[in-house]
């Protein structure tokens, strides 16, 4: 048996030899590159008839053992074989179980596949029962359907007209046709509302029209209600007519130019109502994302439908740009973010850039607010002689402004005139403002997109908008203002 001292006798030239260590331990000598002399120590021994090696260390170095360390590595390999019998049965037994159990696995796999199959066969055919079942329901709908249809073309009234369109088209308008029942409440079915539909003629839809002119005031001149709820009577009498309940169409010969000219609204908030305005919004009692609303659409020139129903999406502040997909006039519209734009996008990302929706419903975050939100609170902050409503602002009059009642979309139209006193062409005004060019021939042929006036003028724009905030909030002194109230 050797001892620690013939193995500290080992040199260099020792490297490779193989050292016969007692008790079944052999060493292998190995030397470093800088010298230093180990021993690799291996374990042989027999179990069932065949000779195995087990790694039991290394002896000498930084990392090895001493012998008696390896002797009692030895020992407790041998009596763990004694206990646990051979290892490499053992795995062998290990493999043919393992071998066992994925036949077991792959026998499942295929019954449960059998299954499978069986139960899609089951679900088809009960599929083909219930589609067979429905095809005779829908047949069976679609005579009660033109039985009805036979009904209502007998003597469909009015009333009952516009409650087929209603089910049938307005469910599709965002307020489900609550703005055109109620007109037709007021003014349609107290007249004709208990007429047969296909009785009606041009002279009760005039009667109409007439009824709702009776009602104009100074301030309302009512052509617009009138108009509207003719464009509402022709839609559902198209409707009818579509579907054979009426022959003729009575509003079809109605021209909207007869009922008179609508009066513009023509409100410019003047640039010291503006500073006004500044100073008022932060104490208004309204939402900070009602007031960036308001700011967004000052210094962007969009509707302010566009705006509350904006999603993030379309915004690239890095770019500085933001895309409208989907406008008035079916035309993408990308505008180019001045200064005060930006901070209010920032300002509102911190508060709802969580969102897909810059202004995301309170009770449906996956929706966005009533595009009338805003300029219902702004109108029920113009009430300085009024009550506040139930359940609205009790802030009455802080939104009033000396040169009278204003609505957000007068904020776009202060805008573009701004952008026109700082300088800019008309034409560029109205593409900053997304509307198209009326001259057919003007549109065809004139192909210029303005990109670089129009990121110009939002600019100007901006740069304005900077300086009378800066006014309104102390920082600024000296503004001359560009134009009057209207």
């Amino acid at each position: 048996m050797i001892t620690e001292l013939e193995l500290k006798a080992l040199r260099a030239t020792d490297h490779g030899a193989r050292l016969r260590m007692g008790r079944s331990l052999l060493g292998e000598v190995w030397v470093s590159a800088d010298g230093v002399v180990t021993v690799r120590v291996t374990w042989r021994f027999k179990v069932a008839g065949k000779l195995r090696e087990k790694r039991v260390g290394i002896w000498g170095g930084k990392d090895g053992v001493s012998l008696k360390t390896l002797f009692t590595r030895r020992d407790d390999m041998a009596a763990s074989l004694r206990k646990d019998g051979d290892p490499i049965a053992q795995r062998e037994a290990e493999r043919q179980k393992a071998q066992q159990d994925a036949e077991a696995k792959k026998l499942a796999a295929v019954l449960a596949a059998q299954a499978a199959i069986e139960e899609a066969e089951r679900v088809a055919e009960l599929a083909r029962i219930k589609a067979e079942a429905n095809h005779q329901q829908a047949m069976l709908e679609q005579q009660q359907r033109l039985q009805e249809l036979a009904a209502l073309q007998a003597r469909m009234t009015v009333r009952e007209l516009f409650a087929h369109w209603q089910r049938l088209e307005l469910v599709r308008r965002a307020d489900k046709g609550a703005e055109a029942e109620r007109s037709f409440a007021a003014d349609v079915f107290p007249l004709i509302g208990g007429m047969a539909a296909q009785d009606v003629g041009k002279p009760h839809i005039q009667e109409v029209m007439d009824t709702i002119k009776v009602r104009a005031t100074p301030k309302n001149d009512m052509v617009r209600t009138a108009k509207k709820t003719l464009a509402d009577l022709r839609q559902m009498f198209g409707f009818a007519l579509d579907r054979d309940y009426i022959q003729q169409d009575p509003t079809a010969r109605m021209k909207k130019a007869s009922i008179g000219k609508d009066k513009e609204r023509e409100r410019v908030l003047s640039e010291p109502e503006l500073i006004e305005l500044f100073q008022k919004l932060p104490h208004a009692g309204m939402a900070d994302t009602s007031r960036l609303a308001l700011v967004l659409q000052l210094s962007t020139l969009a509707r302010i439908g566009e705006v509350l129903t904006a999603q993030w999406k379309h915004v690239d502040l890095n770019r500085r740009t933001w895309l409208l997909p989907e406008t008035k006039n079916d035309k993408a519209h990308t505008i180019h973010l001045n200064d005060v734009a930006v901070q209010a996008f920032t300002e509102l990302n911190a508060l709802t850039g969580l969102t897909p929706w810059l202004f995301p419903a309170a009770r449906d975050l996956g929706n966005h607010v009533c595009e009338k939100t805003v300029t219902k609170q702004v109108s029920d902050r113009q009430k300085p002689d009024g009550k506040p409503m139930s359940g609205r602002s009790k802030h009455v009059d802080a939104l009033v402004l000396p040169g009278g009642k204003w609505t957000p979309h007068d904020l776009r139209r202060t805008g573009a005139t701004m952008m026109a006193e700082l300088g800019t062409l008309p034409d560029v005004v109205e593409r900053c403002l997304n509307h198209v060019e009326q001259n057919k021939i003007k549109r065809i042929y004139q192909r210029a997109t303005y990109e670089g006036a129009m990121r110009e003028a939002w600019q100007v724009l901006g740069q304005r908008l900077a300086l009378l905030r800066a006014q309104a909030e102390g920082k600024a002194d000296n503004v001359v203002t560009l134009h009057k109230a209207a």
